[in-house]
This record gives structure tokens, C-alpha cells and sequence, in this order.
């Protein structure tokens, strides 16, 4: 059986860039990833009740978690087509730009990350923000309250720090992914 959850589990970003319909299958693919970007011309889609199908592949797991039971629904029953402006209100798109130059901005986005933040930070935030979506408030607190104590004895936090003073840009350890 086919499963694309194991795009939540990369330890890396992985961010979408947008540039037309994205439906079915598309969809549930972009929609797992941790971000997305589009253009004006982005579209969503799904069109499963109009050929006598479930939502597939997660959709029905990951869509009311970006944008509530009630709105996901809506999009699920009526396979309405879904601009970039209202994903984006609706929380299915982080950022909108013109079509010429959304390569160029999502690129220099990650690249914003890759000169700025700790690479170890990032993969375990990842980790928490997926993880914790299926736990209660009161575990995740304790897990995060341990997460920190251990973060607070590591070589990036002393670099972030030291960085900050010195006014500098940061020199985090990478990561092998």
C-alpha cells in the first residue's frame, strides 16, 4: 500500500513551490509537505466526491489540521477549485507570489534558513510539531521542557548566543540527513 506520511518524517524542510493545479493525489503529496508557496496561478482541488471516492492518501488526516473539520469538508464535498488568495486564507498556502518569481523567492527563503538557523534546531522542531499535533497539551509541555534542557547544553545554543553579541551570522554544526 502506498503511504506519503513519510514525507512528515524527512528530517529535512521540505517546502512546495506552487505554480498551477495541484488535485488528487497532488494534493495529498503538497499538502504533507511542511510548507507552501505559490503563485497567483496555484490552484487546489480535490475532486474524489465527484467520482464516487474517499479522500485520499491523508487528506482526510492532514486538511482539517491546516484548516478545520468544517472548511475541509467544504473543499472534500463540493471539489470546488480553490485559488492561491483563498488557500491562503485559509492556511493551505504560507506565501503567494507572481509567477516569474516564485522559484526565486522560495529558493531564497531556504536559503534564509540554510545562513540563519541551526540545522539540529529546525529537524527537531519539525519532529515536535508532528509529533505533538497527536498529544495532549500537558505531555507535549513535558517533552518540549525536556527537549529545552537538553538544547540549552548544546554547542548551537553557545553559537547562537556568542553570534548574537558578536553581531555576526551564526556558524551552526550541520547535520548529515
Amino acid at each position: 500500500q502506498v503511504t506519503f506520511a513519510y514525507i512528515m518524517s524527512i528530517r529535512k524542510p521540505i517546502i512546495v513551490a506552487l505554480n498551477g493545479v495541484c488535485a488528487g493525489l497532488g494534493m495529498s503529496i503538497v499538502l504533507l509537505c511542511d510548507m507552501r508557496f505559490a503563485s497567483e496561478n496555484g490552484k487546489f482541488v480535490t475532486a474524489f466526491s465527484q467520482r464516487g471516492l474517499v479522500a485520499e492518501h491523508g487528506q482526510s488526516w492532514i486538511l482539517p489540521r491546516l484548516i478545520g473539520p468544517a472548511r475541509a469538508l467544504d473543499l472534500l464535498w463540493s471539489s470546488r477549485k480553490v485559488g492561491a488568495e483563498e488557500a491562503k486564507e485559509l492556511g493551505m498556502v504560507e506565501r503567494i507570489f507572481p509567477a516569474d518569481e516564485l522559484l526565486d523567492q522560495t529558493k531564497a527563503y531556504i536559503q534564509g534558513l540554510a545562513d540563519s538557523s541551526a540545522p539540529v534546531s529546525m529537524m527537531l522542531m519539525k519532529k515536535q510539531i508532528y509529533r505533538h499535533m497527536n498529544m495532549s497539551l500537558g505531555d507535549s509541555m513535558r517533552e518540549t521542557n525536556q527537549m529545552m534542557a537538553a538544547s540549552l547544553e548544546q554547542s548551537d545554543f553557545t553559537e547562537g548566543v556568542k553570534s548574537f553579541l558578536e553581531k555576526r551570522p551564526p556558524k551552526f554544526t550541520k547535520v548529515d540527513f
